[in-house]
């Protein structure tokens, strides 16, 4: 059975897509959108995705019958499932792979989007600019330990690409707007990340 992916690109979903990209796991987009509150077949209640995800949240999956919702989560079972590299090679890389995930939740998403909204998605008569500089200002602790953490090693679990990056960089893709400057090692693994292939596919399901 094809992994079902229940979402639309506009939303978290595209760390599903990323993750089903790199891996080469053929999957099947079902359209969810966030938005819609109806039973239709796009709408958050639907019979079929509501079995997936109770809650109501996009992304879901079904993978053969084993049903998952949160993009973090997802992402850590598909790596763990097929592997491909991108699940780390050992206990201490598995800690990682789950820090840099909760991480990616905890301190950056939140925060990082009311930046954006606020520094260029808005209309321009509807931007705070107050919400804009208290976002960067709130981001500056969690971005120095990334940053550092970056500066010991290219990747976040070790040398290589794996699930950690994958789901911190999604969360961090606005980032790339940023004014990185005194962030290097950020700015160089946010380059690394999105110039892999598998990011350009699932990027382009956005348009970008």
């Amino acid at each position: 059975m094809t992994l079902r992916v229940y979402g639309i690109p506009m939303s978290r979903a595209i760390r599903v897509f990323w993750m089903a990209e790199e891996l080469g796991v053929p999957y099947e987009q079902v359209a969810t959108d966030f938005k819609d509150e109806g039973e239709g077949p796009t709408g958050k209640n639907n019979a079929a995705f509501r079995a997936a995800s109770p809650v109501g949240r996009v992304p879901a999956i079904d993978d053969d019958g084993v049903k998952v919702f949160e993009s973090m989560a997802i992402n850590l079972y598909l790596a763990r499932k097929h592997g491909k590299g991108l699940w780390p090679g050992d206990l201490a890389g598995e800690a990682h792979a789950y820090q840099w995930s909760f991480f990616a939740v905890t301190e950056i998403d939140g925060t990082i989007i009311e930046w954006a909204r606020n520094a260029f998605v808005l209309p321009e008569a509807e931007r705070d600019p107050k919400k804009a500089a208290d976002a960067i200002e709130k981001l500056k602790r969690p971005l120095a330990a990334l940053n550092g953490a970056l500066s010991k090693s290219p990747y976040l679990a070790g040398d290589r690409f794996t699930v950690a990056d994958l789901n911190l960089a999604a969360a961090m893709f606005r980032a790339r707007r940023m004014d990185l400057a005194g962030y290097p090692h950020i700015k160089r693994w946010l380059d690394a990340c999105f110039a892999r292939p598998a990011a350009g596919r699932a990027w382009a399901l956005r348009g970008e």
